[in-house]
């Protein structure tokens, strides 16, 4: 019987393997979104007194994340030869490290170090390996899946802030740094035995032979003028990624939330993104991706500008938040969309990788823009302001890549 039972269980494991994939993709972002985006802000003030740094400082370990763009590039092409499954791991392994040794980090060399390790391992971990691995387990559900997926993001935001609050009050930062250090590991050894690079075994070491892969080449997708306003478009909206959402918690404070509700408030940003991933998702297999990125971006940046001329207005600010979640959510699930959009699968991981590299300017000048103004003014606000200009000139160079795109669209006509 045992061979049998074991036979069953085989063969039931491999016809509900992309659910594993899922899973571990989806935990994927939980994990490092969660970890390291969602609960930076709360680290803040325990690092700041622990080493006497001030805000610009500890927010160069967030600048440091341009080592994202850097790496992507080089990811992304092997991911199109090799596959995602040997960089969703290493880049897991990566993440893990950055967090795990954090507690034995003297100086502030060591923050930017470990903090670098962590951005390292984000093409692999989020967009660039999740983007290939759910739309090729998915072909017929793509849109909606990526939305679900990508909600992993969301559901750290959840999950994490609050557990930081509670581990940080009652065990201390290096206590919650060498905990999620251990989840992330962990997780890198369930992608092991559970990922495979699509569903056809005989060709999982060369993806490129998979059917699932449509689209434009490399030399054709650069070729084309929409390329360079995608990246201009994406690179502005993500100024919310790397400008505002890790000091989304100090500033709230600044405006006149208590730490505890400044926390809550990104418990319900993160509620609110797993919502709005599956809505525009879903939206996108029908409805262009570029004009619902658009809508994303202006419904944050409304909702950034309700809380500024609230001006320490509690309900005005809640106003605020509350708008805010329903655009920063379908954000990450787009970003992937996009891409797919203008130029389907083939090259994905490559023309990520390009996209992330020539965006590598905002990922240093955000953060450190946000921790250079609070320094000089005690407060976010002018950085706020700027930003919404920024996202402005992303809406705009959306727009105009889905009018040079023409009809083309590789999520609806699959």
């Amino acid at each position: 019987m045992a061979p049998v039972s074991y036979f069953n269980f085989s063969k039931f494991f491999e016809s509900n393997r992309r659910w594993a994939v899922f899973f571990i993709v989806f935990l994927s972002g939980a994990f490092t979104i969660g970890m390291n985006v969602y609960s930076f802000g709360l680290f803040v003030e325990p690092l700041e007194n622990e080493f006497n740094w001030n805000r610009e400082q500890v927010s160069l370990g967030y600048a440091i994340s341009f080592v994202t763009s850097l790496v992507a590039p080089l990811v992304g092409r092997f991911v199109d030869i090799k596959g995602s499954k040997i960089f969703l791991i290493g880049s897991l392994v990566l993440v893990g490290l950055g967090f795990i040794l954090r507690p034995f980090m003297t100086s502030l060399t060591h923050w930017i170090l470990l903090n670098a390790l962590v951005f390292a391992g984000y093409p692999g971990t989020l967009m660039i390996t999740s983007g290939v691995l759910i739309q090729v387990w998915f072909p017929k559900s793509r849109g909606r899946m990526v939305g679900i997926t990508t909600a992993g993001n969301n559901f750290g935001g959840l999950i994490f802030p609050p557990l930081t609050f509670v581990i940080l009050s009652r065990f201390g930062w290096q206590s919650a740094y060498f905990f999620y250090g251990v989840l992330v590991l962990t997780l890198a050894l369930l992608a092991i035995f559970l990922v495979r690079n699509n569903p056809n075994k005989s060709t999982d070491s060369k993806i490129e032979n998979s059917k699932n892969y449509f689209g434009l080449n490399i030399n054709e997708a650069l070729r084309s003028k929409q390329f360079y306003t995608l990246t201009l478009g994406i690179t502005f909206a993500c100024f919310t990624y790397n400008g505002i959402m890790p000091q989304m918690i100090p500033h709230l404070h600044t405006e006149g939330l208590s730490i505890s509700m400044a926390t809550l408030a990104m418990t319900y940003i993160a509620l609110m993104g797993m919502l709005s991933k599956f809505i525009f998702g879903r939206l996108s297999e029908k409805i262009s991706s570029l004009f619902l990125m658009s809508i994303s971006v202006a419904i944050q940046g409304l909702a950034l500008a309700i809380i500024l001329i609230a001006n320490g207005n509690i309900w005005v600010i809640w106003l605020g938040i509350l708008i805010f979640g329903m655009g920063f959510g379908g954000l990450g699930a787009l970003i992937v969309l996009t891409i797919t959009e203008c130029f389907g699968l083939k090259s994905f991981s490559t023309l990520y990788g390009l996209l992330s590299f020539l965006g590598i300017w905002a990922t240093f000048i955000a953060p450190w823009m946000m921790g250079r103004i609070f320094d000089s003014t005690s407060s976010y606000r002018s950085g706020h302001w700027i930003t919404l200009l920024i996202f402005s000139f992303g809406i705009l160079m959306l727009v105009t890549t889905k009018f040079m795109n023409k009809n083309r669209n590789f999520l609806i006509d699959d």
